[in-house]
């Protein structure tokens, strides 16, 4: 006979429940983020929007300093300018214009040098693929970061 799952829908014959019974959760639940809004859990593809902003302001940067040949130092200038105003300030450009901040998951103020593990994870670009429930990268598990959203 089926019982009612914990949402009061009726749940399988044999006792399992429905995926929707058991992931009732969000991104972030379980560090004590809200759901939706400020201090959320930033959505994949806004942080993908970011991260090719970040790249482009890095290409942008690097070419001002070597015009008019190519710009050869690209990913040193786009580590610099990911590395040290996360570490410092917990943004970088693109996640200023984006309405996104990086927070330390166990509340210190500033993420300090762990932004420096977190911009070397990202150099392999597979880590930040990789996102568990909370919608924390490998990079972000590294580096005990989340990214939220600022609005």
């Amino acid at each position: 006979m089926a019982g009612a799952g914990p949402n009061g829908r009726p749940s399988s014959v044999r006792g399992a429940t429905r995926a929707e019974d058991v992931d009732d959760g969000y991104p972030g639940r379980d560090l004590g983020l809200p759901e939706t809004g400020p201090g959320s859990v930033a959505s994949a593809p806004l942080r993908l929007g970011q991260f090719v902003l970040d790249l482009l302001v890095g290409g942008l940067v690097a070419a001002a300093f070597s015009f008019p040949a190519p710009p050869e130092l690209s990913l040193v200038v786009w580590a610099v300018l990911v590395t040290v105003p996360v570490a410092v300030i917990g943004q970088t450009p693109a996640m200023v214009v984006t309405g996104m901040r990086v927070l330390r998951v166990d509340g210190a103020e500033r993420v300090g040098p762990w932004a420096l593990a977190r911009t070397v994870s990202l150099f392999f670009v597979i880590p930040a693929a990789i996102m568990d429930r909370d919608g924390r990268g490998l990079h972000d598990r590294v580096s005990r970061t989340v990214v939220v959203r600022t609005r």
